[in-house]
């Protein structure tokens, strides 16, 4: 990688990063770790989240002596706001992400276009769509995190397949790892995700309940909260299993639960790249995916779990039931998850995006 020019005035050059809002999501996860590890005697990032919901991702920002800024107010004010905050921090070039902050920053690019602007797509999803046509339309390059983000923003949003980078979400590898012992005593099968319709945790208690028949002495773990909590925990009791199935909520430990689990599900009926499977991978978990999105960029079917067709309920249930019954294959395919998810490290996220920082920035 070639070293970056120094700026005018010999200073790192400033990164504005823009995202609608840092709640506990996956790409503020990532956003969150760029911001860490970013190598400060080159690049110094400024963060402008497009709402004031901050908690808890932006005070983790702060920590690392990053600038936090909330722009607020209506459409038009945002967009002059950020427009006019890029040019009084000196902003060298723009990364807006999600399709939210791609409306706002090419927005703001058309009243400031000097700077170089970086676009992404994280999840397969219509959303502000003209607007987000646009503001690929005038990105330097659009990050995307699977090849199958990159195929759905080129059909959909027409975006320049030449401008396109495939960069993957990296995985703390450090925090996320196995229990330093190998247990062959069965732990609860755990999944973690917002409780949306998107994850289709009212499948996941389906396939808990069928499982339970063939397997009496395991468990559940359903890490997340959301709007649809009250209703599969209803579910949960009309299922007969609300004995065995734990409701945790946000967690600041979900490192420290993976490593207490045998198995991980995601049942999603639609992703992008579902950093919770590299998550689990890095624990040492076997993990059972739907296919969606970019899970088949991760996760190598029969080596490091299984990805079955989305909704397929019965296939949760069939290999699970087998690798439950069987600790020594159960433990193969937790080294095999280990050893792949090193593959993802969040150094390797951040290479490619600081060399992504030195190909649009003169």
């Amino acid at each position: 990688m070639r070293e970056p020019e120094p700026t005018a005035t010999g200073r790192p050059r400033r990164v504005a990063l823009v995202i609608g809002q840092l709640t506990r999501g996956g790409a503020e996860g990532q956003l969150a770790q760029l911001v860490r590890h970013l190598d400060r005697s080159r690049f110094e990032p400024v963060v402008y989240c497009l709402s004031s919901r901050t908690d808890p991702v932006g005070a983790e920002i702060e920590a690392t002596g990053t600038i936090v800024r909330v722009v607020s107010g209506g459409v038009l004010r945002r967009v002059r706001q950020l427009a006019q905050l890029f040019a009084a921090d000196g902003i060298d070039v723009v990364h807006s992400w999600l399709y939210l902050a791609n409306a706002f920053t090419g927005a703001a690019h058309a009243l400031q276009p000097h700077w170089p602007l970086i676009t992404s797509a994280r999840n397969c999803k219509l959303q502000g769509r003209l607007a987000n046509v646009l503001a690929f339309r005038v990105s330097r390059r659009i990050v995307v995190n699977s090849q199958d983000v990159a195929a759905y923003i080129a059909r959909h949003y027409g975006a320049p397949r030449e401008r396109i980078r495939i960069i993957y979400n990296g995985t703390d590898i450090e925090r996320f790892h196995p229990a330093t012992a190998p247990a062959d005593v069965v732990g609860p099968i755990v999944t973690v995700g917002r409780l949306v319709e998107q994850k289709n945790h009212e499948m996941f208690l389906r396939a808990a309940a069928a499982l339970s028949r063939d397997v009496s002495e395991v468990g559940f773990l359903i890490i997340g909260d959301g709007p649809l909590r009250a209703a599969l925990e209803e579910q949960a009791r009309g299922l007969g299993i609300a004995e065995r199935v734990t409701f945790a909520g946000e967690r600041h430990d979900v490192d420290e639960m993976l490593r207490q689990a045998s198995l991980f599900w995601l049942t999603s009926r639609w992703e992008g790249m579902p950093n919770v499977v590299l998550e689990a991978m890095a624990s040492g978990l076997p993990v059972i995916a739907t296919d969606v999105g970019g899970t088949r960029e991760l996760l190598r079917s029969a080596t490091d779990g299984f990805i079955v067709p989305e909704g397929d309920m019965a296939a949760f249930v069939r290999h699970s039931r087998d690798l439950l019954r069987d600790a020594a294959l159960r433990r193969q395919f937790a080294a095999a998850a280990r050893a792949h998810a090193e593959d993802f490290s969040t150094g390797g996220m951040v290479s490619a995006m600081t060399q992504l920082y030195d190909e649009v920035t003169p």
